[in-house]
């Protein structure tokens, strides 16, 4: 008797504890489903820890061929309102790239009038997403900066295609789908463009990208996202991503002035960094400080072209009827 009362004590502990397990995982995949559509997902940690169930719930599609899957990240941080310009380049994207999956990641959900151009879309999925606020112990503080590292982030958990929220997409990026990554880079003598990143979730020049950010500071201007990983990778291992030059992926700041204010062949490139925040110095002489649905109806440019053509479905100038 005495023999079974001291199994009795062992073993009921062991049965509360397995007991709780199951309560912990009933729960965890009950909070799983209610979050399957608007999910707060956690920062990547800066020691990359296992995935928890959301993530492995958001894992690659893999609809085709490619070793890339065809979906589309933009990231959006303390920037709910979606301006003319940020729509066309979602629908855009949607149009050229025709993603399985667009995921707009941000901390506040998208709203006002563009945004309800796109909401109804079954291809578009807002995910809900914290700023990092430091990378490898190392704070941030400038939003870019944050923005840098979330894009590594989440292609190392999705895969896939990122692109700046003024990046037009014109071609399809199939072609690239079947590198391990593909990055702009405009000329030896410069740095790579983050602004277009495409490639697999465990590509070997993203993790080593990623690394790089052991050395981030946040004082200096596209040192982590373009400086350093040129430097430090590319130039040593050439062949560890398959680089094209600004003539496929332009991103180069001497485009914008012939794009907003010229009429160039715009249709060669697969896509294009529009720059359009930093018009304000770039293109000081266009009359047009904002774009909309009304003023690219008659916009003798690259970009009024590139503007009809996916609002209303045209490049040419658009009259107003008489009354």
């Amino acid at each position: 008797m005495t023999r079974n009362k001291g199994i009795l004590k062992l073993t009921l502990p062991l049965a509360m504890a397995i007991v709780g397990l199951l309560l912990m995982y009933s729960l965890q995949s009950s909070w799983h489903e209610r979050w399957s559509k608007f999910s707060d997902q956690d920062n990547v940690a800066d020691e990359m820890k296992a995935p928890s169930p959301v993530r492995l719930s958001r894992v690659p599609i893999k609809s085709d061929s490619y070793i890339v899957p065809n979906i589309v990240h933009f990231v959006r941080f303390g920037q709910p309102d979606l301006s003319f310009v940020d729509m066309l380049c979602i629908k855009a994207a949607l149009v050229n790239i025709k993603p399985a999956r667009l995921y707009i990641h941000c901390d506040i959900p998208p709203r006002g009038m563009w945004w309800e151009k796109l909401a109804n879309s079954t291809v578009v999925e807002v995910v809900h997403r914290e700023k990092p606020t430091s990378i490898f112990g190392k704070a941030i503080h400038v939003v870019q900066h944050a923005s840098d590292v979330a894009r590594l982030q989440i292609l190392m958990q999705y895969g896939g295609i990122y692109l700046d929220n003024d990046v037009y997409a014109i071609k399809s990026f199939d072609e690239f789908r079947n590198y391990t990554f593909t990055v702009g880079w405009p000329s030896p003598e410069e740095s790579i463009g983050n602004q277009i990143l495409i490639g697999t979730h465990d590509a070997p020049f993203l993790l080593k990208y990623y690394e790089t950010y052991h050395a981030f500071d946040d004082r200096q201007w596209y040192y982590n996202a373009g400086v350093l990983p040129t430097n430090s990778i590319l130039r040593k291992h050439t062949h560890i991503a398959h680089t094209v030059p600004d003539s496929v992926f332009g991103v180069s700041v001497g485009l914008i002035y012939q794009i907003f204010l010229k009429t160039v062949d715009w249709h060669k490139w697969h896509a294009l960094h529009l720059l359009y925040h930093h018009r304000s110095y770039l293109t000081k002489d266009d009359p047009i400080k904002e774009h909309d649905a009304e003023n690219i109806k008659n916009l003798q440019s690259s970009f009024g072209q590139m503007a009809r053509l996916i609002y209303y479905g045209t490049e040419d100038i658009i009259r107003n009827s008489s009354t």
